[in-house]
């Protein structure tokens, strides 16, 4: 089985768990702003003044239904942490809590999508001003608890949106829905970040006026939790002990890839997943994974290499973990097979 033929069975594999399961160094790229501190550069609709009780926990910026508005924007034009070049951050990720005590329209209670936006103010190479954008949650004007929003920015350096992401800044001709400006990409955006904002104000639509009460805090940004750990127990063979490592976020729609190293040349070997861990004596070494089924087979390159690239499919529940582990044809191992080390995926 080729490395194409053996992600497309992997990625079968991981879809079926869907009905089947229950930071590089760069710019500032981890800060908090609990407004314990004061505002730190954030405002609520342009109201910084920090209201110090009330908070998840601590302060808060609260926008108290001070007169009728269009939509909520939490932003910032100047915390550095949450600006500048997002493709030397790396991928990160971006939360927020909101309180909603109400949210009204003409005395009735209306929900509102929340939506985070990336600006780039001030063009690229000619091409104009834009921005990204994706979608949250949605805020309860019947009224909300505390409640966390979180999205990951990730693929920095890939000039396709993301999975979930949106171009705005220019509008299609024939749908009228904003798009990125010709001669804009998601890379060239994050290339030079010069405001965030949590908003209600999703790009394209128009919203009358509203009445609000909410709050925020925790506005956070940090490194998107690594979805791949070594779980060690490799079995060395002709090259050495054989190497697997994993990467990508594992996010739907998120591309991965799952990488074999150091093993026999031109090698019968075989991979074997699970959902779980066994720890099972196996041909004078460990085998990791509580195998859900027979082994993919594939035969390594001449450089004992077996690269699988694939793309994470929809549906597979948060918290369900992948665990795999390398099988390889050698001589020189002790029972005639080297095993790379076990890794595990968790779905986020």
């Amino acid at each position: 089985m080729n490395p194409r033929t053996l992600a497309r069975s992997l990625i079968t594999l991981l879809a079926a768990l869907a009905t089947g399961a229950a930071a590089q160094a760069g710019e500032p790229n981890d800060a908090q702003v609990g407004f314990d501190n004061g505002a730190e550069g954030w405002s609520l609709n342009g109201w910084d003044t920090v209201t110090p009780t009330g908070g998840n926990p601590g302060a808060r910026l609260h926008w108290e239904n001070f007169i009728d508005t269009f939509g909520m924007s939490a932003r910032t034009d100047s915390h550095a942490a949450f600006l500048g070049d997002y493709t030397a951050k790396g991928p990160v990720q971006l939360s927020i809590d909101f309180q909603v005590d109400f949210i009204q329209f003409f005395g009735t209670p209306v929900s509102r999508d929340l939506v985070v936006i990336l600006f780039d103010d001030d063009g690229f190479a000619g091409a104009p001003p834009a921005a990204v954008w994706t979608q949250l949650g949605t805020l309860d004007g019947n009224g909300m608890p505390w409640t966390t929003f979180r999205a990951s920015v990730t693929d920095v350096h890939s000039d396709q949106l993301p999975a979930g992401w949106h171009g705005a800044g220019d509008e299609d001709p024939v749908t009228f829905e904003p798009v990125l400006p010709a001669g804009r990409t998601w890379t060239n955006v994050l290339q030079g970040i010069d405001r965030i904002e949590f908003t209600t104000f999703v790009p394209g639509f128009f919203f009358g006026f509203t009445f609000f009460d909410v709050s925020v805090d925790n506005i956070s940004i940090e490194p998107v939790p690594t979805a791949w750990t070594d779980e060690g127990h490799a079995l060395a063979g002709v090259a050495g002990e054989p190497s697997l490592a994993g990467a990508g976020t594992l996010e739907a729609g998120s591309a991965n890839s799952i990488d074999l190293t150091h093993a026999a040349p031109s090698a019968v070997a075989g991979l074997f997943l699970g959902t779980s861990a066994a720890f099972v004596p196996f041909k004078g070494g460990t085998l990791v994974p509580a195998p859900l089924g027979s082994p993919f087979v594939a035969a390594t390159a001449a450089d004992g290499s077996v690269p699988i690239d694939f793309v994470m499919p929809a549906g597979v529940p948060a918290g369900t973990e992948v665990w795999l582990q390398w099988a390889i044809k050698d001589a020189a191992a002790t029972q005639g097979v080297a095993l790379s080390n076990a890794i595990k995926g968790l779905v986020p």
